[in-house]
């Protein structure tokens, strides 16, 4: 892959990312000016359990699909790994479901804290048998560079769940309606996926003879996944346990705002893994490094004013796109956004471990990075609330950015362009002073002086030196290539 098309390719998936984002940034307010403060906490509680038992029936196998199949080109061996993947996590994923169905109660009771929580969490037991197939299929598009079909179903699947939830949530069915919407749509982005693979590949029955060497790779990395979910998500549990149902919702939409910086570096990450692993195997050791240098600048280029402008934002955002409610919870966003950030680093140099299989380390990485989350959120939510579990968070993954990258520059040397970051971090400070001054009560003033403050940015960035000839003559090619777009609509 050239670096052009790599470029492309990244920005085709940061478009269709805004795009969903844009869709999952409007799904907060329908659902939680619907439900309250506690019937949102009962859905994030129940998306948080699905993302904890999801690991245990995908078994890590798509991150073997992106691993030995990303310079893969002998079509038998392709439609062997694809079914018996497949097929795998289907029965895993069924038998997990009805697990998670079985033991609704005892959940509720021990977990929620609430038993009335039990009839919604066995509604969104199937949950766990699409969440582990909608990666596995996705993923196809994504090893094998069909990124405008992975693109157009990422967008369908938010817009989708937008639509259908707003429709069944104005007719009146509440939650159910939520885990009605989300189950509808993630299986109709299921059947277009399988069908489209099936299409290219043809069907086999498969006969699993690889699915031993894949599962020798991805079954040390599920821990990980389940290390990784205590790092990231357990601390809504303890904060239900210490706080209750009804904090926990409020703590959820604030999250949901500010982990929206761990957002930019996902456009990186599809693209970035396969095309490593292909070069690493090729030996072009060189060219992982400029690929995993220039990802790391151009990630933090555009997470570090995010989280400057999510935090000038925070109040506001909350205020407007949820009730009154939620609005005590503002102050925990700049924390999640930095932690996002953090999130990001880690999962750039994460990529290191993987390409050279030293799966290993990187579960002694997340177990360090859990325990100290969870010793620390034991310690600081009960005596400061939900600024502790944010707290807790971001100094877990700022532990954990620091141990992956000691452990990536032990393979490779790094360029990590300190001088450009310390121009992003002032230009951003400029643009936050910009919009601190304003007193923000609609969407449209949000859009608005969040659009200037972005002009605002780059026009530091470019004063002080931070863009390179190569990104100036890209960014003049944009924009005059926007302008003679606009003069064809237009007519001018």
């Amino acid at each position: 892959m050239s670096y052009q098309k790599f470029a492309r390719d990244v920005g085709l998936i940061g478009t269709a990312q805004v795009l969903t984002s844009l869709g999952t940034f409007f799904l907060l307010p329908i659902i939680t000016k619907s439900l309250g403060a506690y019937y949102y906490g009962i859905w994030a509680q129940i998306t948080i359990t699905v993302s904890l038992i999801t690991p245990f029936a995908l078994l890590g196998l798509s991150m073997a699909l992106v691993r030995f199949l990303s310079s893969e080109t002998e079509i038998n061996k392709i439609r062997e790994a694809v079914y018996s993947i497949l097929f795998f996590v289907t029965m895993s994923g069924l038998l997990v479901s009805f697990l998670l169905y079985m033991f609704a109660e005892p959940l509720a009771t021990f977990a929620f804290k609430d038993l009335r929580a039990a009839y919604f969490i066995k509604a969104g037991s199937l949950l766990i048998l699409l969440n582990v197939l909608e990666p596995v299929s996705l993923y196809y598009f994504r090893v094998f560079k069909q990124i405008k079909k992975y693109s157009c179903l990422t967008i369908f699947e938010v817009f989708g769940k937008l639509l259908l939830t707003l429709a069944l949530l104005k007719m009146g069915y509440g939650l159910l309606g939520v885990i009605a919407a989300t189950l509808m749509v993630q299986s109709m982005i299921i059947l277009i996926a399988f069908l489209t693979i099936i299409s290219q590949i043809g069907f086999v029955i498969p006969r699993f003879v690889y699915i031993r060497e894949y599962l020798q790779f991805s079954l040390p990395l599920t821990p990980n996944a389940l290390i990784r979910w205590v790092t990231e998500s357990s601390d809504r549990y303890l904060v239900t346990y210490f706080l209750g149902l009804k904090i926990v919702g409020v703590y959820s939409a604030a999250c949901s705002i500010g982990s929206l910086t761990q957002l930019f570096v996902s456009p990186l990450q599809l693209i970035l893994l396969p095309e490593l692993a292909k070069l690493f195997d090729e030996n072009k050791i060189d060219k992982v490094i400029i690929y995993m240098s220039y990802s790391l600048r151009y990630f933090l280029f555009i997470s570090i004013p995010a989280v400057f402008g999510l935090s000038a934002l925070a109040k506001p955002l909350l205020g407007i796109f949820t009730t009154e409610d939620f609005l005590s919870g503002w102050f925990v966003i700049p924390v999640i956004a930095f932690s996002g950030l953090m999130a990001g680093v880690v999962q750039i140099f994460v990529n290191t471990l993987l390409i050279v299989k030293k799966t290993k380390a990187q579960t002694n990485i997340n177990i360090a990075a859990a325990v100290s989350n969870v010793l620390l959120n034991l310690l600081l939510i009960p005596s400061i609330g939900i600024v502790g579990a944010a707290l807790s968070t971001l100094i877990s993954y700022f532990f954990m950015a620091i141990l992956c990258t000691h452990m990536s520059l032990k393979y490779f040397k790094h360029e990590f362009y300190f001088h450009d970051i310390a121009k992003s971090i002032l230009s951003s400070v400029a643009m936050y002073l910009f919009v601190s001054y304003f007193e923000i009560s609609s969407i449209h003033e949000i859009f608005e002086v969040a659009g200037i403050g972005v002009l605002i940015y780059l026009f530091g960035m470019f004063l002080l030196g931070g863009f390179n000839d190569l990104e100036l003559s890209l960014m003049k090619r944009y924009l005059f290539g926007i302008k003679k777009n606009l003069v064809k609509i237009i007519g001018v």
